[in-house]
C-alpha cells in the first residue's frame, strides 16, 4: 500500500505538472513555431533573432527546472524511507545526490535517444528503478516521456528555425553585395 506522505504527494503533483507541460509544449509549441517562422519570413532582424533565442532559452530553463525537481523529489522519497532504487542484483540501494542525478540523466537520455539507448543497452548509471514500486515506475515514465517529447520537439523546431534564419541572412547578405 502506498503511503501518501508529503514526498509522495509532491511526486504525484510533479507528475501532473510534467504531463501538463508536455501537453502544453506539444500543442502550444506549434503556434509559437509558426509565429517564429512568420517573423523570420516577414523581416529578419536582431529583434526577431532575440525573440527566437528567448523562446528556446525559456524552454531549456523549464526543462532544467523539472530535472532539478525530479532529482530533489527522488532524494526526498528516499529520505522518507522508500526503496526506490536497486542495483544490478535487484538489491535495494540508497542513492546519493550524484547517483540520483545520473539516474535522472539516464532517463533523459532514454527519453531523447530511446532507440539507441535501448537497442545497445546503454546506461550512464548502475542505479535502476525498483520495479516492485509500480507507482515509481510510472513516475519515471512520465519524466522520461516529458523529456522525450519536449526534447525532440525543440530540437527539430530549433533546427528548422536556425536553417531558416541562416537562409534569410544569406539572402540579405547577397542583396547587400549587389
Amino acid at each position: 500500500m502506498l503511503d501518501f506522505s508529503v514526498p509522495v504527494m509532491l511526486a504525484i503533483g510533479l507528475s501532473f505538472a510534467m504531463a501538463a507541460m508536455a501537453f502544453w509544449t506539444w500543442f502550444y509549441h506549434d503556434s509559437k513555431h509558426r509565429d517564429l517562422d512568420d517573423w523570420i519570413d516577414y523581416g529578419f532582424s536582431r529583434e526577431t533573432l532575440r525573440h527566437v533565442l528567448i523562446y528556446y532559452r525559456s524552454m531549456g530553463i523549464s526543462m532544467l527546472i523539472f530535472y532539478v525537481l525530479f532529482v530533489g523529489s527522488c532524494l526526498t522519497l528516499q529520505a522518507d524511507g522508500l526503496n526506490i532504487f536497486v542495483d544490478q542484483a535487484k538489491t535495494p540501494v540508497h542513492a546519493g545526490p550524484l547517483s540520483t542525478a545520473f539516474f535522472a540523466l539516464d532517463l533523459v537520455l532514454r527519453g531523447g535517444f530511446f532507440d539507441i539507448m535501448e537497442h545497445f543497452e546503454l546506461s550512464v548509471t548502475v542505479v535502476a528503478m525498483n520495479r516492485a514500486l509500480r507507482w515509481f515506475v510510472w513516475y519515471c515514465f512520465v519524466f522520461r516521456i516529458y523529456y522525450g517529447l519536449t526534447l525532440i520537439r525543440i530540437v527539430v523546431s530549433f533546427a528548422w528555425i536556425w536553417a531558416k534564419v541562416y537562409a534569410v541572412k544569406r539572402k540579405q547578405d547577397a542583396n547587400l553585395d549587389r
